[in-house]
């Protein structure tokens, strides 16, 4: 492999691990596909092994049903796919499963895999590193693990992992990864901090942060049928919701912020996307008695910046006891959407540090529907600020989080990492 990319560096055979992939588009998987397609397009020949797709459904499509593995190309991605246990009910031990079902399965896609000059970890799940571990032995190749989620943090901070041996276990996991690759990735300073105060020497952790496509979400977008197609009036001020809707997200409190908001009655609060925790917020909704919100499906990837064009005001809702522990993508996406975001979030956290640098909106303090409902109100009733705010995130998300020089700065590492590897090539 000596060919050169059109970056100018040696041409490389990259293994990416992940649990995450196209055509799956929440979560990780718009991330990694863009990361590929983009190392494709400079020239580099890659490799992913992932699972069937199944998220956010959790379910599998009728195609990948009887089959136990796969092997695809998707915009010159090479992709190696392996069955993965989806558990129709979400509990410990059946994450514990899935989880380590995706470890599993990804180890043994990635055996026909040869002359790796790199391997790529996606965490969590934390499998996913231990495979990207056994992986990176078996090729001889280094091992740079990027870590998306703390794990085990996030999971003990919900309250998922609460048995004292299973969380020991995650521990020793998790301290293993860490000794075992060359190179922890993480997306922010805090990520990089705790990981400093887990032991990880400071020489290891590089960071880059996530990236957005400023050029397909732009809030200039012409405003198209997006709210006639989804029956949401013309006229209503629209908050909106989308992504995950989970435990994480904690959305009964923008339930009851929008029950606090009955005398504006052209408020409308909307929620898209699949989740564990869909059904039981749409039955809270209707115990509640709320006809200012909606709830949308998953929608098509194609479909998001015109709906994003069309709100008011981009909502971003967290559970009090996620600090630092997730840095949802979409708050990068609702920047560039050029609308006010409002955070309920903790004061401490990434996502609020990164709003109120850009002086993109407002934040208030988690769980608080009282706090949430008087910042929606507030930008209802003053909607130059609201204006301000909006082409403030734009702004910023054009300077910190633009997609092209961002991808450069991973593949810049990737060579970088390859380059000084002193592990001898096995011959596979």
């Amino acid at each position: 492999m000596t060919a050169a990319s059109t970056s100018g560096s040696r041409r490389l055979h990259l293994l990416i691990v992940t649990g995450s992939y196209a055509p799956d588009h929440t979560g990780m998987a718009p991330l990694n596909t863009e990361l590929c397609e983009y190392l494709v397009a400079q020239g580099h020949h890659v490799s992913v092994a992932t699972v069937f797709p199944h998220y956010p459904e959790w379910k599998l499509p009728a195609e990948y049903r009887r089959a136990l593995w796969r092997r695809e190309v998707r915009n010159g991605v090479h992709l190696y796919r392996g069955f993965v246990y989806v558990p129709s009910k979400q509990t410990t031990l059946r994450r514990i499963l899935y989880d380590t079902s995706i470890g599993l399965s990804t180890t043994l896609r990635s055996l026909p895999v040869r002359a790796v000059d790199l391997v790529l970890a996606v965490s969590p799940p934390l499998q996913a590193g231990l495979a990207g571990c056994v992986l990176s032995w078996l090729k001889a190749a280094p091992l740079v693990l990027q870590v998306q989620d703390l794990v085990p943090d996030l999971a003990i901070a919900l309250g998922m992992l609460r048995n004292p041996w299973a969380i020991r276990l995650a521990r020793k996991l998790e301290g293993f990864v860490y000794r075992q690759s060359d190179t922890v990735l993480v997306i922010c300073e805090g990520f990089a901090a705790n990981l400093r105060s887990k032991g990880v020497p400071d020489s290891k952790i590089r960071q880059i942060p996530h990236w957005v496509d400023t050029l397909s979400i732009r809030p200039e977008l012409p405003l198209d049928d997006s709210r006639r197609a989804y029956q949401i009036n013309d006229s209503a001020f629209l908050v909106l919701h989308t992504g995950n809707l989970g435990a994480k997200q904690k959305l009964e409190n923008v339930l009851e912020a929008a029950g606090c908001l009955r005398d504006l009655p052209d408020v409308h609060f909307c929620l898209v996307g699949e989740g564990t925790e869909k059904a039981r917020l749409e039955q809270h909704a209707r115990h509640l008695g709320l006809s200012n919100v909606g709830f949308l499906p998953l929608l098509p990837r194609e479909s998001v910046p015109g709906l994003l064009a069309t709100a008011n005001v981009l909502l971003l809702n967290q559970a009090a006891r996620v600090v630092d522990m997730v840095i949802p993508s979409k708050l990068l996406t609702y920047l560039a959407a050029g609308r006010p975001v409002v955070a309920a979030v903790p004061p401490e956290s990434e996502a609020s540090r990164c709003l109120e640098r850009a002086g993109g909106g407002l934040v208030v303090e988690p769980e608080n529907p009282v706090q949430l409902a008087a910042a929606v109100r507030h930008l209802y009733e003053h909607r130059d600020r609201a204006g301000q705010m909006g082409r403030a995130a734009r702004r910023f998300a054009e300077e910190h989080f633009a997609s092209e020089p961002i991808l450069a700065r991973y593949e810049t590492l990737f060579a970088s990492v390859a380059a000084h590897s002193p592990r001898p090539r096995r011959s596979l």
